[in-house]
C-alpha cells in the first residue's frame, strides 16, 4: 500500500472515530436530558411530630401547565404524618411562576398524601421563552403558626415554546391553538377582504359554517390562507417535525412559537404556520386538525360540520406564492399520498384536545 493511501486511511480512522465519539456524546447528552426532565425528585423530613416527604418533576414543560390546571393533575405530591394528632396547613408555590396553594389536613400516624397544583401567576407564561431555574416553595405549620417543614427544592422551568412530542402529549400541541388572540382575531378580520377574490356564490363573511355550503367553507379558508401569503408575506422555514408516535418513551422536542409570535415575525416553520392556520379557522368556528406525516406537519378543516369531510393546506406553499385554491389541491394530494401509503403518523383533532381540557396557552 503507498504512502498516501496509509496517510489517507489513518485520516479516515481518525474522522471515524470522533465521529463516533461526537454521535456517542450527543445521545449521552440528550439521554440525561430525557432524564433530567422525566425523573422525579424527592425530598423528606419535618420537626416532631410531624414527618413530611415531597414528591415532584425535575423539570416542568410550561406550555403544558394550564392543561395540569383545568384537569387537576397530580404534578406535585405531598405526604405527611404526625405521630400525634395534629391540623396541618401545607403551603406550595413556584417562585416567580405560581400563585401560593394552601390546603388544611389533619395528620395522624398512618401515612396520607396530598396532591397540589398551584394557579398561575398573572403573565406568568407570556414572557417564559427561556429555560428558567425556579424552586418548589413547601411550608407546613401548625395553626398557631409554628413551622415544622419548610424547604425549597429546586426545578427547571422549560420554555413555553418547548414541545414534548410523545403519543402521550401529542394533544397538548392544541396549546399553540389560540383562536381568541388578538394577532389571530386581526388575522381573520384582513381575510374577509380576500372573500371577493374567490369565486361566486361568495360568502357573507367569515362565517364559518353558519349557512355556508363546503365550497364556501373551503373559500373562508382559502381567504385566510391568501391572506398570510399576500397580506403578512409569511415565509416557510425549514424544519423537520421530531414525532413518530411510535408508543416508546422516548422524548423528542421542539421550540414551536405562537400565532402572534409567527405573524409579528412574518416566518414560521411548517407545524407554526399549521398552527396559526388552525388557531384562525378555530376563531370562525370551523373544526381543525393538524396531520402529522414523516418531519412535517400541515392543516385539516372539516368542510362540513360534524367533521364528515376533510380539505387540507400546506404551509409550505406560502414560499412558492402558491394560491390558497392550488395550495388546497396540492395539499390533498399530499395527504391521499401518505394515506395510500400509510405514512400518516398521527391526525390530532383541536376539537378533541379541547375536549380533554387543552386550552390555548395564552
Amino acid at each position: 500500500m503507498g504512502k498516501k493511501h496509509v496517510v489517507l486511511l489513518l485520516t479516515l480512522t481518525t474522522l471515524v472515530i470522533l465521529s463516533g465519539a461526537y454521535i456517542a456524546g450527543g445521545v449521552q447528552a440528550y439521554s440525561r436530558y430525557q432524564q433530567s426532565s422525566l425523573q422525579k425528585q424527592e425530598y423528606c423530613g419535618g420537626q416532631a411530630p410531624v414527618h413530611i416527604c415531597i414528591h415532584a418533576p425535575t423539570a416542568i414543560f410550561s406550555a403544558f401547565y394550564p392543561s395540569y390546571l383545568a384537569t387537576q393533575y397530580s404534578l406535585f405530591t405531598v405526604d405527611y404524618s404526625s405521630s400525634s394528632p395534629l391540623t396541618l396547613i401545607i403551603s406550595v408555590s413556584i417562585a416567580h411562576f405560581s400563585q401560593v396553594q394552601t390546603q388544611t389536613l389533619n395528620a395522624t400516624s398512618a401515612s396520607q398524601s396530598s396532591t397540589f397544583i398551584p394557579p398561575l401567576q398573572d403573565q406568568a407564561l407570556r414572557y417564559l421563552t427561556t429555560e428558567r431555574s425556579s424552586s418548589l416553595h413547601v411550608q407546613v405549620t401548625d395553626t398557631r403558626g409554628y413551622l415544622y417543614y419548610l424547604n425549597d427544592a429546586p426545578v427547571t422551568l422549560h420554555s413555553r415554546w418547548l414541545m414534548q412530542w410523545t403519543t402521550t402529549n401529542r394533544l397538548k400541541v392544541a396549546a399553540w391553538v389560540t383562536p381568541n388572540d388578538p394577532a389571530v382575531v386581526a388575522l381573520v378580520t384582513r381575510a374577509a377582504n380576500h372573500l371577493n377574490e374567490q369565486q361566486p356564490p361568495v360568502p357573507a363573511g367569515m362565517i364559518g359554517y353558519r349557512s355556508a355550503t363546503a365550497q364556501q367553507v373551503i373559500d373562508q379558508v382559502d381567504a385566510i390562507y391568501d391572506t398570510l401569503r399576500l397580506d403578512y408575506h409569511i415565509r416557510y422555514l425549514q424544519a423537520s417535525v421530531p414525532y413518530s408516535a411510535n408508543g416508546s418513551d422516548s422524548t423528542a422536542t421542539q421550540n414551536i412559537k405562537l400565532p402572534a409570535e409567527v405573524l409579528q415575525q412574518r416566518s414560521g416553520m411548517c407545524v407554526e404556520l399549521t398552527t396559526l392556520l388552525a388557531a384562525a379557522v378555530e376563531q370562525i368556528g370551523l373544526s381543525a386538525e393538524i396531520v402529522i406525516i414523516p418531519g412535517h406537519a400541515f392543516l385539516g378543516v372539516a368542510v362540513t360540520e360534524g367533521a364528515t369531510h376533510f380539505e387540507y393546506w400546506d404551509g409550505v406553499d406560502v414560499n412558492n406564492n402558491v394560491a390558497a385554491d392550488s395550495a388546497n389541491v396540492a395539499a390533498d394530494s399530499l395527504y391521499q399520498k401518505n394515506l395510500d401509503q400509510h405514512t400518516i403518523i398521527d391526525v390530532i383533532q383541536i376539537s378533541k384536545a379541547r375536549n380533554a381540557h387543552i386550552g390555548p396557552m395564552l
